[in-house]
């Protein structure tokens, strides 16, 4: 009895284990986290994305330490989130999440690798300034670390990392002109290969990119070490001023683009200078070197062989020799007192081969440019009538309806071939279009169609000079519904694209219409015959 008893007790006990795993959620895949990037150094932004949680939020850890909570699971088990990676020593570490199911397999865990940093702030200032260094991703309580300004040892003594990797020192900034140097850190574990180096710049200090490049070419210039909000910046080309009233940042920097004017060839100088606090001489000068430049334009009448040659940027009165395909042309110029010319050559008009042009001076002045030849494309044609779902009838006044039938019953006393073409002739709508530019040369072919992609065309004519053309009756099989467009063809035999598409309904003429017009030939012919019979019973008697 005591025996049964227990194994009663048994099999209910397996039982409610057995329900209390049916109660777990089911997941199709397994509980999983990546993080991108997989290596970084302290600071910098990762983004995690995991998938298979259950529960509703969830919770990192960084080596076992809870750095976020209340990340937010989607319904599907899904987070995707993007923290800073904090400080940490060098070497991997694990980043692991739970969410708040309580279940222990509800848990995912991934490997991230920090690396060596060195951050200074600010990045940049004038001599003497206190400057601040931090390092990040050493070795925990490293010690020997060092400190270099452009290879050159700059910390008096050793500095120590704590158990996170992390340290600091101070500088004042050397005195040095203004400019921009390297900053380097390493340690008795660390190698300053590790550590990337930083930028610092001595200030008041402006920077431009590119340095060198043709007339026209944009520049960016990035200043700092301004006084905050400092308005009257002002930029300089060989002495004229360029552009002014620029403002700087409340942090003392700015960002601002010029354009390279009109220049010879050559070193030029580009001055910056503010207000009273940062006046003239202050802002160390930039050379650009400016290159020369030529820019072809192919004439815009369709087959003409004018290609217009402009350049930019040679030497002042210099004497320019246009070749064409390593072959002179014959042609010279001269370009103006800021290295400026403009000249115009025949070439060959024969398309699809790439010819290259040079423009080579007396002074050292060279600069070369391509271009495809050929005849401009024709353009597309721009319809006009009928459509956008313009409605067309064959007869459309009651004149042509009595017309109609007269032609009609004219037609009962010969032979049908006649009929059927006498009542087919004659104009069922103008189709008319346009183009834009040169017209000279052009011809066009139109299509008619019951469908938009004009797989079966009912009605196709080429050749068609000039912007319009009579569609007659004959040309579509019934009324109904038609669509039409047009391309054209210059004299080289170059193809436009097909115009867009416009809708067109053909229909016959209204019943109404036709029994009005016969009425009124009836009405007409009665009058006849009735004037005839009078005349007749009159000349009798």
């Amino acid at each position: 009895m005591t025996s049964t008893r227990a194994l009663l007790i048994v099999s209910a006990v397996l039982a409610a284990i057995s329900s209390l795993f049916c109660l777990l959620p089911s997941r199709a895949y397994a509980t999983t986290i990546i993080l991108d990037p997989n290596s970084g150094k302290t600071g910098a932004r990762i983004t995690l994305t995991g998938e298979g949680f259950i529960g509703k939020i969830a919770t990192i850890y960084w080596d076992d330490k809870k750095i976020l909570q209340n990340v937010p699971v989607s319904k599907n088990g899904q987070i995707i989130y993007t923290f800073e990676i904090p400080p940490a020593t060098k070497g991997t570490h694990i980043v692991k999440v739970t969410d708040d199911s309580n279940w222990s397999n509800i848990t995912a865990a991934s490997n991230f690798s920090v690396t060596p940093s060195a951050v200074a702030e600010p990045p940049w200032g004038k001599i003497n300034a206190r400057t601040y260094i931090f390092g990040y991703g050493f070795t925990p309580k490293e010690s020997g670390i060092k400190i270099t300004w452009d290879g050159k040892l700059l910390s008096k003594s050793p500095i120590q990392a704590d158990t996170t990797g992390t340290w600091s020192s101070q500088f004042d900034v050397p005195n040095t002109p203004k400019g921009e140097y390297l900053i380097g850190a390493s340690g008795d574990a660390t190698s300053s290969s590790e550590v990337p180096e930083l930028v610092f710049t001595v200030s008041p200090f402006c920077k431009a990119t590119p340095l060198s490049g043709p007339v026209g070419t944009k520049i960016k210039l990035t200043g700092v070490g301004f006084r905050a909000g400092e308005d009257g910046l002002t930029f300089t080309w060989d002495g004229p001023i360029i552009d002014t009233n620029v403002v700087a940042q409340p942090n003392g920097t700015f960002s601002f683009d010029i354009t390279v004017p009109p220049s010879v060839k050559g070193r030029h100088i580009l001055g910056i200078y503010g207000s009273s606090f940062t006046p003239i001489g202050i802002v160390p000068d930039i050379e650009f070197e400016v290159t020369p430049s030529i820019q072809l334009t192919p004439s815009t009448v369709i087959n003409s062989r004018d290609l217009k040659i402009d350049g930019n940027g040679f030497n002042a009165g210099e004497l320019m020799a246009i070749n064409y395909d390593k072959s002179n042309t014959g042609t010279t110029t001269n370009a103006d007192t800021k290295g400026d010319f403009s000249v115009t050559i025949k070439v060959p008009s024969r398309p699809g081969k790439e010819h290259t042009v040079e423009a080579s001076g007396n002074k050292g002045g060279v600069a070369q440019a391509s271009y495809l030849s050929g005849s401009l494309p024709p353009p597309v044609p721009q319809l006009l009538f009928p459509g956008p779902g313009a409605t067309v009838q064959s007869t459309q006044s009651i004149i042509d309806a009595i017309i109609s039938v007269f032609k009609s019953i004219g037609g009962m006393f010969t032979a049908p071939a006649v009929s059927q073409q006498n009542s087919a002739d004659g104009t069922l709508t103008a189709m008319n279009w346009s183009v834009s530019g040169e017209q000279t040369g052009l011809k066009y072919s139109l299509q008619i169609s019951m469908t938009t992609d004009f797989v079966n065309v009912v009605f196709p004519k080429d050749g068609i000079e000039g912007t319009a053309y009579n569609l007659n009756k004959s040309s579509l099989p019934i009324a109904g519904v038609y669509y039409w467009r047009v391309r054209s063809t210059n004299d080289s035999g170059d193809i436009s694209q097909w115009s867009n598409y416009w809708k067109f309904v053909a229909v016959p003429t209204s019943p109404l219409l036709m029994a009005i017009a016969a009425t009124i030939l009836i009405l007409i012919m009665a009058i006849i015959i009735f004037a005839i019979m009078a005349f007749i019973s009159r000349n009798r008697y």
